[in-house]
């Protein structure tokens, strides 16, 4: 497997977590897109919407992709929605090996119900109104999510057990 492994998926599928780990079990570079392009826009990515609108981050993430082309080896964590936009799923899929981490509404919903303060297009919703809004989102974003690589279906693993499975592939 190429030594550029890009995680894609929906927000709260593990994309960070999973990229730091793998990253040092790897011994390549971890890259967070998001937290890149914040230290870029010196302002983080809800500020960026904001005030740029999204647009702006759309144009951010994909000028950020083509920065990458020369770098030999990484991990990278995308943003969940930066493989919809421009043509960026085709530049991810060019850039090495993508990897969807797949996961169900309710268990995307159970991880961002823990972690909702830092996520301002979630905040306030209940658990059911959260669940709705990921259906949604991923009915848009799936088509582009599966044209990853590899699909990783993600159900009650353990994070030793994913990083088991990708170092299999």
């Amino acid at each position: 497997m190429s030594q550029k492994i890009i995680l894609i998926g929906y927000m709260g599928s593990g994309k960070s977590t999973l990229g730091e780990k793998l990253a040092r079990e790897l011994k390549v570079p971890f890259i967070d897109s998001d937290e890149v392009i914040e230290q870029i826009a010196k302002m983080d990515v809800s500020t960026i919407f904001k005030t740029q609108g999204e647009d702006v981050f759309r144009k951010m993430e994909s000028m950020f992709l083509e920065s990458l082309i020369n770098i030999p080896a990484f991990v990278l964590s995308t943003g969940g929605g930066m493989p919809c936009f421009n043509n960026n799923m085709e530049v991810l899929n060019e850039l090495g090996n993508t990897i969807y981490l797949k996961n169900s509404s309710e268990g995307l919903a159970d991880r961002l119900m823990r972690a909702k303060s830092n996520r301002p297009l979630i905040e306030g919703k209940s658990e059911t109104e959260l669940i709705q809004f990921i259906e949604e989102n991923l009915i848009k974003r799936e088509p582009f999510y599966t044209q990853a690589t590899i699909t990783l279906e993600l159900k009650d693993q353990g994070l030793i057990d994913v990083l088991k499975l990708i170092a299999e592939l």
